[in-house]
């Protein structure tokens, strides 16, 4: 049931889109992934996981996390003043390969202490925050190359910091307790102005993570 409110959101998101409500693509997304959050959660909760629901759940995902924002970020840049329409297309690339990272996830069994690319409600996020930096979008050619750049990681071999804690004691949770007193912090003190930044925050802590002495000294 959560996955398929998680499902729904997201459409609910693509006719928003459609009818030009830009600013709710945010907020869609954000509820999309609570549900998201909380179907696996409860799923393990209750000892309910199934291939079934791990199958749905990617599919939800790809809509309210590989459509939405790819047709949000075509739908924007399409609408920008003295731009090539033609550069809007490149956000198409997007859901393209939000489908390979959720299908690589589905076949990755390695991926439950970290991700492995960027999680898709991850650049969901940052694909309708950016929008806001008026110094990188005023760049004509940023779209395709920030589209490029978010699909590439989607699938790159790079292990990304998973915020699910296995248990609350600090050691072996160093890295998530920073990622998420860094959210909280920035969330705190700038409100939704920091939303824009937290993604790239959580990219560049999880490419620190690889680094291996800052793995060993961090855990």
């Amino acid at each position: 049931m959560l996955t398929l409110f998680n499902l729904l959101i997201g459409v609910l998101g693509i006719i928003n889109v459609f009818e030009g409500n830009y600013q709710n693509t945010l907020y869609f997304i954000i509820i999309a992934g609570i549900f998201d959050f909380f179907d696996g959660f409860i799923a393990k909760l209750l000892n309910n996981t199934s291939l079934y629901g791990k199958e749905l759940d990617s599919l939800a995902d790809m809509v309210s996390f590989g459509v939405l924002p790819g047709l949000f970020l075509y739908k924007w840049t399409y609408l920008m003043p003295d731009n090539f329409y033609w550069l809007s297309y490149s956000a198409t690339t997007i859901p393209v390969f939000a489908a390979l990272r959720l299908a690589k996830f589905n076949l990755n069994s390695a991926q439950t202490d970290s991700f492995i690319g960027l999680p898709t409600p991850a650049a969901a996020l940052l694909s309708v925050t950016i929008v806001d930096i008026p110094f990188l979008v005023s760049w004509i050619y940023f779209i395709p190359f920030f589209s490029l750049t978010v699909s590439l990681l989607l699938i790159a071999p790079i292990k990304m910091i998973s915020l699910k804690f296995k248990s609350m004691v600090l050691r072996g949770n160093e890295l998530r307790y920073i990622t998420v007193l860094l959210m909280l912090t920035g969330l705190t003190l700038f409100k939704l102005n920091f939303l824009p930044y937290s993604i790239p925050i959580y990219i560049i802590l999880s490419f620190l993570s690889n680094i291996p002495a800052v793995h060993r000294i961090l855990g």
